[in-house]
């Protein structure tokens, strides 16, 4: 079955149609991240501010998830789009006029003020968005429940019913396996195998038959 991914127009309609009001810059924001980042669901609820800027409060370009926020615990290299670093330039002088938890603020005069617990992304009463907890066999598992329903919210709001918060990391691997070695990619979002990336782009493709008939598809043909 085709993997359905989104396009510029998905992400368009969901940073121009779905988040609007109070929280726009904050909503838009947390696209950019889901669509530009190469992280699960769990390891963008995970991230901080001080993870994105050096202590002089500069944005990176590439960047160190460290081994505890990885799902595969690693250290892993991140690197962002210009794009993303724009988004995030607009966001970090939003989030500095709010009214913060006291913790997500600090006086050293590094990372633009922020503490090292201040989270990437906030949720509508400008906390970080809680875990959800479930007990599996090793333990306890933590699941970004808020997170996701948040999204889901923002999807539906954009018409997009069909896609989950999943998608957003699917389509950023389906992108970049078009031009870049799957075993790259599989590293980059931290999967212990390239098969991974190559299941995920074999599904996206047609099969024969659908590709055949999409062949200059939009000519129209009429009958004698």
């Amino acid at each position: 079955m085709l993997r359905q991914i989104f396009v510029d127009s998905d992400i368009d309609s969901l940073l121009n149609t779905a988040c609007t009001g109070k929280y726009e810059v904050k909503d838009r924001y947390l696209i950019s991240q889901l669509a530009y980042v190469p992280l699960s669901l769990t390891e963008h609820n995970l991230l901080r501010l001080s993870q994105l800027m050096n202590d002089k409060g500069e944005v990176y370009r590439k960047w160190l998830l460290p081994a505890a926020y990885s799902r595969n615990k690693k250290d892993r290299a991140i690197e962002v789009p210009e794009v993303f670093c724009q988004a995030l330039e607009q966001y970090l002088d939003w989030y500095e006029q709010q009214e913060l938890p006291a913790e997500y603020r600090h006086n050293l005069g590094t990372y633009r003020g922020f503490s090292e617990y201040a989270p990437a992304l906030l949720n509508d009463r400008l906390n970080e968005f809680a875990m959800s907890e479930r007990a599996v066999k090793n333990g306890i598992n933590k699941q970004p429940t808020n997170l996701r329903t948040k999204v889901n919210t923002l999807l539906k709001k954009a018409g997009l019913d069909w896609a989950t918060a999943k998608t957003f990391e699917d389509s950023l691997i389906i992108h970049l396996a078009k031009n870049v070695d799957h075993g790259v990619v599989a590293d980059l979002f931290g999967y212990a195998s390239r098969q991974v990336v190559t299941d995920k782009y074999n599904g996206n493709l047609l099969h024969l038959s659908d590709a055949i008939n999409n062949v200059y598809s939009r000519i129209k043909v009429t009958g004698h």
